[in-house]
């Protein structure tokens, strides 16, 4: 057993999690999902963004002993201070729009009594494709030859094994989000012509996405729903004409196909290198109140409403690794590291 699975382990038998969301009244606890899945896969490691429901209802039933789940008009009373709980209050968010989200989450969710806020990526819904980033990694772990070329130009050896093919595939994923637009379309119809054959939506009940009418099942039954860009491009990467259509086309196509305003955003991928100074001016002139990142902290009352951290854990997972992270204290060790 490593050092973090024995720090974990005694944590949450110390109640050490919990003593620290106590201290944290005064801040709220953003939590960023993906996917909820029936059932466990073997291959958890190819899973990391997915949770299995029964995980998924035990982290929720912790929540709601240890926080004030929140909807957006409730985060928004406490971030400008007009409400202050006794509890921390808790956001659940998830990005992208996978229908397991409508199928699994979301009977989940209404058992707990937990709101939750869903970003949908508005160019992959009612559609059958995969998102961009998961083709690029199921395209390079089907690779044919010995040998691929990165997006940054290197060649690099393909790993005869599964598990070496999948770090490769997550490197490669990894480069291409440093690309401009132009250099990603370039490289990834490069990789489609190399591998026509291959499978992309490996896994339908983790991959696909959930129609309109779906979309609108899930508003109808009392969820927020917010905006993750249209096609879930990198924004920083694009020029400022493209970030502003990016924002905005979003924001219509949610306000028209659900009739209801889309007042909040999920940047894709959402770290500080992914949005600067040009994002965050399109946010506002886009007409967005709140706009959530993927900085792994607590969110304070004092932070940019536009700039919002969100925590995420990795998926398939056990209670006391989804607790270390939901209170911080990942956060916190790593940084002194």
């Amino acid at each position: 057993m490593g050092l973090t699975s024995v720090l974990k382990s005694v944590c949450a038998a110390a109640g050490l999690n919990e003593w620290l969301v106590c201290r944290r009244r005064g801040d709220a606890l953003v939590l960023n999902y993906h996917g909820v899945l029936n059932s466990r896969r073997a291959d958890c490691a190819s899973h990391v963004n997915d949770e299995d429901a029964a995980s998924f209802q035990a982290q929720l039933q912790w929540l709601n002993r240890h926080f004030i789940p929140v909807n957006l008009s409730d985060f928004g009373r406490f971030w400008s201070g007009e409400w202050r709980p006794a509890k921390p209050p808790v956001l659940v968010t998830f990005d992208d729009g996978y229908r397991n989200n409508l199928k699994v989450a979301a009977p989940i969710l209404r058992q707990q009594g937990v709101p939750a806020t869903f970003f949908l990526a508005a160019g992959y819904i009612g559609t059958d494709k995969t998102l961009w980033n998961d083709e690029v990694r199921a395209r390079v772990q089907q690779w044919p030859d010995a040998k691929i070329l990165s997006p940054l130009g290197d060649e690099r050896l393909v790993p005869p094994d599964t598990a070496g093919r999948r770090d490769l595939a997550n490197s490669i994923n990894r480069a291409c989000k440093r690309l401009d637009a132009a250099s990603l379309n370039s490289y990834l119809n490069w990789l489609r012509e190399h591998t026509m054959q291959a499978q992309t939506m490996q896994d339908p009940e983790a991959l696909a996405f959930m129609s309109w009418a779906e979309a609108r099942e899930l508003a109808a039954l009392g969820f927020d729903i917010g905006s993750h860009t249209v096609h879930h491009p990198i924004l920083s990467r694009l020029h400022q004409p493209a970030i502003a259509q990016e924002l905005q086309e979003s924001c219509a196509t949610l306000q028209r196909e659900l009739g209801r305003p889309c007042t909040a955003i999920a940047y894709p991928n959402g770290t500080h290198e992914d949005v600067n100074a040009t994002v965050l001016e399109e946010v506002r002139k886009a007409g967005y109140e709140w706009a959530f990142m993927t900085t792994p902290t607590w969110a304070k009352p004092a932070c940019s409403r536009y700039e919002i951290p969100r925590i995420g854990s990795p998926g398939h997972t056990d209670l006391a690794t989804f607790k270390f992270y939901a209170s911080g204290l990942h956060t916190r060790l790593k940084a002194t590291a």
